[in-house]
């Protein structure tokens, strides 16, 4: 059995690795003498006052059991910290503050000493010291006089708060162009003031966005000193270090960063960070750990990827703000972008959809069949980029012209962008040529040449900052068509449209690309953005506003697996493995006139103000509050609950008193937030009384394929009736994977009906490809209303 002798060895290895001279006595003491017993170590300041005691116990002993005399210990001998280990586990405590918590290593004497002074500057404790700041209400940033906005401030309190009920990680997540680091800013100063912490960490996704944070540090703190690390030894000044993540995970080896070597580590864009490598990266330092995300909660998006749900429960399991009973992220302060537009802060938007046939129907060339998932990576078609462009300018030219619209349009890969940049200037209107000529004090010959740019890694020979910043300062280029460039962590405020041209099922990657167009610009009179939607991403997550559509698969799926709605266990998420490499596809182009294209669908969608959409999980949630509130109060509830009949005039009162202007209980939007398209104003009050259940979407699409093969029953043969089973099983398993699109015969073409003969032979099956595409037809229309 194991000794408290063996754990000890273990300890003094850790000291050592710490720091620490566990034998030079000025430092660490043993067997000190204490109320009732002995301390095992007593940790001592560079004028040997005391530090913290640690609290030795054997391997099979959990150490926090000996929080009570470890704490007697260290108030009569007057240290402030308590350290609990048995060699394997290790615990620190600031018992004045807060309970124990977990660390994985033992900090070192210099940061001991500089908490235990942190401590000191705090005469009244922390609730006095913080209650003595008032909050930012007005500063001065970037030269002129600034009035913190209302959510801002609620943030930093909701941080305040947290912290004083003894919370050591956070999550705020905050919609794009609300100000996240400023705010983030804000909350360093007021900290740094009150003397909760003196040296702070900001890890940023990628280098560029540690830059702008740095920016706004040197700008917002001037009296506190911000370094940005790019790698290399780690950087002993400034109280705010900025860097990435990659660059801190290898600085933490011995002479690196140490456990407690900062007070306070913040996260941005932290769903995309908690992977496993920088997970334990983050683990690594004992500190208030607060996340920063643009990315918002399932509730407001429809996600189709399950291993980013999962993704996005391990960060609110991080950051200690996953409700296991709920099912769902707690977040310490969430600001969405529907909050944002709504207090008009950030800008209103509307969606002009359109579906070329090609797009999502695909087509064959040289005899191969190219998917609709193909476009732009291994084939392309310059009639369907030509088609979507020619829509573009269109819609454009109808709108007013007070000033060339700046533009980002999202593309799949090098090769499509190339294309695009071409085409863009190729089909510029002569019209809309002379007049940005005008309107920019150009040549027409250098709009004509310079209208459209693509921006790619590979742009200007590798360096596409240049071009970046040429698009945000200069006239020209109007349009920038971007892979992977402008998606995140780009600001332009005067950025008023936005093309969709790469699908996603990244919820992450649709927000971040929708944020780019979010900010206001007073400077152009910008008062909203146009999402050009020509992959159908929007209906794909549900844009907020949107009356709902069926989304439709256009993009490969990260992940093989079927989607659990809910989040199933504890486990850290991992990136799925990455598959291996396939051999190269040629690019196949299709050139002008060889595959006409034709639009199948086009739709103006307005969001905004009017037509705006709540977070579907809150709206759920206040509809249920609600009439659970009129269970005791309204009589046609009551009627209800008691299985009574109700006459058309009750029904049309209670109608009334429930569609209340705070949200708008009508029974349009409760389907849209329950997504029940046939639910009744009564299923949802008995549902929300518990006494209805709502079909599931794969009950309601089974019983529509059901009910038109019982309809069809007389006409249908038995070797017809097993292929109809069989697509319906398929189509079930779209279903529980993300939600069907409409079914096409290019459907037979792929597993399983192509191992039975594919399309040849459903066609001659069910009497040729008219006969189908009616029967396909029919069916369609009933999985739509279902």
């Amino acid at each position: 059995m194991s000794k408290e002798a063996d754990a000890r060895i273990v300890i003094d290895r850790l000291l050592r690795e710490a720091g620490w001279d566990p034998e030079d006595k000025s430092q660490v003491s043993t067997e000190e003498a204490a109320a009732d017993g002995r301390a095992d170590y007593l940790l001592k300041s560079t004028l040997t006052r005391p530090l913290a005691v640690v609290e030795a116990k054997r391997f099979s002993i959990d150490p926090y059991s000996a929080k009570g005399q470890a704490r007697d210990y260290a108030k009569s001998l007057a240290a402030p910290f308590v350290i609990l280990s048995n060699g394997i586990e290790h615990y620190f405590w600031e018992y004045e503050t807060g309970d124990a918590r977990p660390v994985v290593g033992l900090p070192s004497r210099a940061d001991l000493e500089r908490r235990a002074n942190l401590r000191e500057h705090r005469p009244g404790g922390l609730q006095s010291s913080l209650n003595a700041l008032p909050l930012p209400t007005k500063f001065r940033f970037n030269g002129e006089e600034v009035d913190a906005r209302p959510y801002q401030l609620r943030c930093i309190q909701a941080a305040d708060e947290a912290l004083l009920a003894g919370r050591r990680r956070m999550l705020f997540e905050m919609a794009t162009g609300t100000g996240k680091t400023l705010t983030i800013a804000m909350l360093f100063k007021r900290w740094f003031q009150a003397a909760v912490c003196s040296r702070v960490l900001f890890l940023a996704d990628r280098i560029e966005l540690a830059k702008q944070a740095k920016e706004t540090f040197d700008e917002y703190l001037k009296d506190y000193p911000s370094t940005l690390l790019y790698g290399g030894k780690r950087s002993l000044e400034g109280q705010v270090v900025v860097g990435t993540l990659d660059t801190i995970s290898g600085q933490l080896d011995p002479g690196g960063f140490g456990h407690g070597y900062f007070d306070l580590v913040v996260t941005d864009e932290c769903h995309r960070s908690i992977y496993k490598t920088h997970r334990a990266t983050l683990g690594h330092f004992d500190a208030i750990h607060i996340g920063l995300t643009a990315t918002p909660n399932p509730g407001e998006l429809r996600w189709i990827s399950n291993h980013e749900r999962q993704l996005v429960r391990s960060t609110y399991m991080f950051f200690d703000c996953w409700d296991a009973a709920r099912q769902e992220g707690q977040p310490t302060f969430a600001y969405a972008i529907a909050d944002g537009i709504k207090e008009g802060y950030l800008s209103p938007y509307q969606i002009y959809v359109a579906e070329s046939k090609l797009t999502f129907e695909g087509t064959t060339w040289n005899d191969e069949e190219i998917d609709p998932t193909d476009w732009g990576r291994s084939a392309e078609s310059e009639d369907r980029l030509q088609l979507l462009i020619q829509e573009y300018f269109r819609v454009e030219e109808e709108r007013p012209q007070t000033h060339p619209r700046k533009t980002i349009v999202f593309a799949v890969s090098e090769r499509q962008a190339v294309i695009l940049e071409r085409l863009f200037n190729k089909l510029l209107p002569d019209a809309a040529c002379a007049r940005i000529a005008e309107q920019t004090g150009k040549f027409q010959a250098e709009v004509r040449q310079s209208f459209a740019q693509k921006i790619t890694c590979y742009s200007n020979n590798g360096n596409p900052k240049p071009i970046i910043d040429r698009f945000k300062f200069d006239p020209l280029p109007v349009v920038a068509v971007s892979v992977d460039m402008l998606d995140t962590g780009y600001d332009h405020k005067e950025v008023e449209n936005l093309v969709m041209l790469r699908p996603t099922t990244s919820a992450m990657k649709y927000a971040q690309m929708r944020g780019r167009g979010s900010r206001l610009c007073p400077k152009i009179g910008k008062t909203g953005f146009l999402i050009y939607d020509f992959v159908n991403n929007t209906a794909n997550f549900d844009d907020p506003g949107e009356q709902y559509h069926r989304p439709k698969v256009v993009g490969k799926r990260p992940e093989g697996g079927k989607e659990d709605n809910s989040f199933d266990n504890g486990t850290i998420v991992t990136p799925p493995p990455t598959p291996p490499p396939q051999p190269p596809k040629e690019f196949q182009l299709i050139p002008a006139g060889e595959r006409e294209d034709a639009f199948r669908k086009r739709q103006m969608i307005t969001v905004g103000p009017e037509g705006l959409e709540m977070d579907r999980q809150r709206y759920q949630d206040q509809w249920k509050k609600s009439v659970d509130k009129l269970r005791e109060t309204d009589p046609v509830v009551q009627k209800i609950l008691s299985g009574n009949d109700i006459t058309e005039a009750e029904w049309q009162e209670l109608a009334q008193r429930l569609n209340a202007p705070d949200f708008w209980f009508d029974e349009l939007a409760l389907r849209k937030a329950f997504e029940q398209p046939t639910g009744s104003l009564n299923d949802f009050i008995r549902a929300a009384l518990g006494l209805y259940t709502f079909p599931t979407r794969e009950q309601r699409v089974e019983r529509a394929f059901t009910t038109w093969v019982a309809e069809h029953s007389s006409s249908i043969n038995p070797d017809q009736a097993r292929m109809l089973h069989l697509l319906r099983n398929v189509v079930l398993a779209t279903v529980r994977e993300t939600a069907p699109g409409a079914i096409d015969s290019a459907i037979f073409s792929r597993a399983p009906f192509s191992l039975l003969g594919g399309r040849t032979k459903m066609e001659n099956l069910f009497g040729g490809s008219e006969k189908l595409g009616s029967i396909l037809e029919e069916l369609n229309e009933l999985i739509a209303e279902a």
